[in-house]
């Protein structure tokens, strides 16, 4: 089932599904590479924003982008998956 970035708890890897804004906060997202089915691990989460490590950087964001933001549990067979990361099942490093 698909949530918000902010309803994940630390430690998680979860995969992006899409997005729950407007073209602004879409095109800041695909800026950052968190594109439809790319892996993003957790590294601090909550509701008041989130770090997350995607595609080998680090980005903070603020609550509220990071609660437009929707992702299923990186294990989940939900949404898309991400053509450029090596494994289906890949676990983000």
């Amino acid at each position: 089932m698909q949530k918000p970035l902010t309803q994940y708890p630390t430690g998680a890897v979860v995969r992006i599904t899409g997005i729950d804004g407007g073209r602004q906060a879409r095109a800041r997202m695909l800026a950052m590479g968190m594109t439809p089915g790319c892996p993003v691990e957790i590294l601090t989460g909550g509701p008041t924003g989130c770090r997350v490590r995607v595609r080998g950087s680090e980005i903070v964001l603020c609550c509220g982008l990071a609660a437009k933001i929707l992702a299923v549990d990186n294990e989940s067979d939900e949404g898309p998956r991400c053509s450029c990361c090596p494994g289906t099942r890949m676990r983000v490093s």
